[in-house]
């Protein structure tokens, strides 16, 4: 949150005030990684035949764009949400690793002031005539004295639209960070975001962990005017998902589902029918495991396999389910709780069919299915009413007896498949974001053939991290951290699964 101006109309007010800050400003003195499973050299076992590449939208291209986790409230927590209704607690809290920032003489937290410097380093390099830091940490008593002094220049309601109130701010936090250009032209104004740098920082600050927290257009979402200069650092994870998946406030990705009393509510949940045709709900707690479980439902016998998605969009997760009698059903999840009864979307021979659910298409609003009969034509399915399905679209051959789940593998923003061969072969087919594929497999990883079932997860570790957890075919969990195009850290986060079948 700013402590200045941006009206054009006020520049000597805003030059007044920073000067102001800048005597608020306070001086304070202060593993290793599992791997996944082995990766073989790149083959080519499997081809698809590959439509030209469809130009994408900028539309989430996940099942859904529900959010991962709940708010954080932890204040010492690099995603903590703090805003004029969730004030910092306790008000008075102060982080403990503060460090000099550049050498600025402002204050940011050890973690932000690290990836600062890459971000600082990385718009240099680009050309743009480099950043300066303004403002970073402020106490409480600095804040009380800054937001006093608006609301004595200005009036209350001007004053919180332009600054915090004392506990409510995030530079209280060590993570906020004003920057502005190095040579000092749109300090601290709206403009810096139509300048070269505030231009590069707008589109590049979620590679260093960095968000700009109160973007254009959003004040009715932050309670906060446009302010391009002023950056949160979330982390890496937190920032390129929130990227990715096109939620601009940190308001919006996490009360992204307005629906806490749903069945299913978070993208890290995990839903199984175990033997008795229990449908259970185990909750992700946001530390990288599962809470006791909840039954959802009964009698689901029967099934071939079934899929976690928001099928119509409206901000709530659904259930499609694949039956063995050749059924395709829709069980529509109410925001209060439960599921409507079945409707059919599919007849025939859909339980000869192997298939995958998601975003494949950023032209269509609504999560279609991907998949093969035995003769391994892979096939798109288009659903474009939330709804029924429209006809069919070829993408590919040679597909037969692949085990089939889709994620955005390489963080491009578009859905790939990743597909288990016979001989155990983890390939990642890249999606082109248009219904197609962009290019040839690459070879993700060996030993996958003990792996019954490949669920996406969103949030299972924290805030932002993307992740696949596996079922093993002796009953354990194991969770693969997703980076981009590359695994990160593996951890059993689960075992005795045995009789479970796991909903993708």
């Amino acid at each position: 949150m700013r402590s200045h101006i941006r009206s054009g109309s006020m520049g000597n007010a805003r030059r007044r005030l920073a000067a102001c800050a800048a005597v608020f400003s306070l001086a304070v003195a202060g593993g290793v990684v599992a791997a996944a499973p082995a990766t073989a050299a790149p083959t080519q076992a499997v081809t698809t035949t590959a439509p030209a590449a469809v130009a994408q939208t900028a539309v989430p291209t996940t099942a859904n764009p529900l959010p991962s986790v709940d708010p954080v409230g932890d204040p010492a927590n690099l995603s903590v949400l703090v805003n004029k209704s969730r004030p910092l607690n306790p008000v008075s809290y102060a982080p403990g690793d503060l460090v000099n920032a550049r050498g600025s003489g402002q204050y940011l937290r050890a973690e932000a002031a690290a990836w600062l410097n890459g971000l600082f380093q990385g718009a240099a390099d680009a050309g743009t005539g480099g950043l300066a830091v303004v403002s970073g940490y402020r106490s409480y008593a600095q804040q009380q004295q800054v937001y006093s002094y608006y609301v004595s220049i200005y009036g209350q309601a001007q004053a919180d639209l332009i600054s915090a109130r004392p506990g409510h701010s995030e530079h209280q936090t060590g993570l906020a960070v004003d920057v502005g250009n190095a040579n000092g032209s749109c300090g601290l104004s709206t403009c810096f975001g139509d300048t070269a740098a505030g231009i590069w920082v707008a589109a590049n600050a979620h590679r260093y962990g960095f968000i700009v927290r109160y973007p254009n257009g959003y004040t009715n979402v932050t309670g906060y005017s446009y302010e391009p200069w002023h950056l949160r650092y979330v982390g890496v994870d937190l920032a390129t998902e929130m990227k990715r998946r096109g939620f601009p406030t940190m308001e919006q990705y996490f009360a992204g589902n307005p629906t806490a009393y749903a069945s299913i509510t978070s993208g890290a949940d995990l839903v199984a029918a175990d033997s008795s045709g229990r449908l259970l709900r185990y909750p992700a707690h946001g530390g990288g495991g599962y809470g006791i479980p909840s039954v959802i439902g009964s009698n689901w016998h029967g099934l071939k396999q079934a899929f976690v998605v928001d099928w119509d969009a409206d901000g709530v997760y659904d259930i499609l389910a694949q039956w063995d009698n050749g059924t395709l059903g829709l069980f529509k999840g109410w925001p209060g709780g439960a599921f409507s009864t079945q409707i059919v979307v599919g007849t025939g021979d859909w339980d000869k069919m192997t298939i995958t659910v998601g975003k494949w298409s950023a032209a269509q609003g609504y999560p279609g299915i991907v998949g093969y009969f035995p003769d391994g034509g892979l096939r798109y399915y288009p659903n474009t009413s939330g709804r029924a399905l429209s006809y069919r679209v070829d993408i590919g051959s040679g597909w037969a007896g692949m085990g089939l789940t889709m994620a955005d593998w390489n963080g491009d923003g578009a859905n790939d498949i990743l597909a288990i061969t016979t001989s155990g072969h983890l390939l990642s087919y890249p999606g082109n974001g248009g219904g197609g594929f962009a290019g040839l497999p690459a070879t993700v990883g060996s030993g996958w053939g003990t792996m019954k079932a490949l669920v996406p997860s969103f949030g299972l570790s924290g805030p932002g991290t993307r992740s696949i957890t596996a079922q093993t075919v002796d009953g354990y969990l194991v969770d693969y951290a997703l980076g981009v195009g590359v695994w990160g850290a593996q951890r059993q986060v689960g075992n005795g699964w045995n009789g479970m079948k796991l909903f993708r």
